[in-house]
This record gives C-alpha cells, sequence and structure tokens, in this order.
C-alpha cells in the first residue's frame, strides 16, 4: 500500500464528479539532491469515480475507451526550479499519452526531496479536448472541456538511491 493518488474532477452544468485511478507506477530520477526526470503509467482500467453508472460511462469509448487504450504514460522532459519562493518548487513539462494522443504537457508541482522518499504534489487544469475526450454530456447540461488533476505522489527512495512509485492500491 502507498500513499500515492492520481485523481481528477470533472464539471458540468449541474456540478461536477470527481475520481481517479488506483493502478498506476511511476518513478523519479534524481541527481544528489535534484529530481531530474519522472516517468508514469496509469492503467486506466482502474478508473472510478464517485458514480457506478459514470465511472462505466468514462471506461467506454465516450471517455477513456479502456479496451483500446488502457494506458495513459506521462514523461518529463524538463524540471526546472521555480524561480519564485512559495509552495510551488517546479515546473514540469512532458508529454502524456492519453487515448493514442501524444500531447505536450505542464503544470507547477511542489516537489520535495527527503531521506525515505521524494514527494511530488500538483494540482492543474487540463483540456480533455486535446487528448480526444470529446464527449459533450448532455445538450441542456454540457460537460466542461477543463478536468482538474491531483496528484500526490510518494516515491520512497531505495538502497541504490533511485526512487519508485511502485503498484498504488487502496
Amino acid at each position: 500500500q502507498t500513499s500515492s493518488k492520481i485523481e481528477f474532477t470533472g464539471t458540468k452544468g449541474t456540478g461536477g464528479h470527481d475520481g481517479g485511478f488506483s493502478g498506476f507506477t511511476g518513478a523519479v530520477v534524481q541527481k544528489g539532491d535534484e529530481v531530474v526526470a519522472t516517468k508514469f503509467v496509469i492503467d486506466l482500467t482502474t478508473t472510478s469515480s464517485d458514480n457506478a453508472k459514470l465511472t462505466k460511462h468514462l471506461k467506454s469509448k465516450d471517455f477513456f475507451n479502456v479496451e483500446k487504450y488502457p494506458k495513459a504514460t506521462f514523461v518529463s522532459s524538463e524540471l526546472k526550479l521555480n524561480a519564485e519562493s512559495g509552495a510551488v518548487t517546479h515546473d514540469v513539462k512532458g508529454v502524456l499519452d492519453l487515448r493514442g494522443k501524444t500531447r505536450p504537457l505542464s503544470f507547477p508541482a511542489t516537489i520535495t526531496v527527503g531521506a525515505a522518499a521524494t514527494t511530488v504534489e500538483a494540482s492543474f487544469d487540463i483540456n480533455r479536448q486535446n487528448w480526444g475526450v470529446s464527449y459533450p454530456g448532455a445538450p441542456d447540461n454540457l460537460i466542461k472541456d477543463d478536468v482538474q488533476i491531483r496528484l500526490s505522489l510518494r516515491f520512497p527512495t531505495t538502497a541504490g538511491g533511485e526512487t519508485d512509485a511502485g503498484e498504488a492500491s487502496d
């Protein structure tokens, strides 16, 4: 069991729904006390939400199409120290492969390197249309394009100094 979480909130005219993914793996690459790269793979078949009917719909062709695209992958291309002082320590740039579309993705993150683990905390919006997730919803209750993503990742430090999120489970 790990304390890592990848969660999301999608909204529409009448409100929103929270969800997440219970299956994912990931790692960070460090040089000394600095994180220089990260990669994680999400098992989209482990999608869950606050509504059973919605969870089934999210896995369908209308949204993630998990039968054809069971995984999403994020690979960083640059982790840049944030010049501003404050909670956000890094600007992360990379590519997200979702539904067979590989698109650039950048987001602010708080990365903390500790003796036992490295943690990554982030909250940001992505436009689902960029990855072909274009189901509109009901005409009188349209789904918004922006989806909030929340990352809370913990990468335990191994004897070799590498870090690995391992399998996340509830």
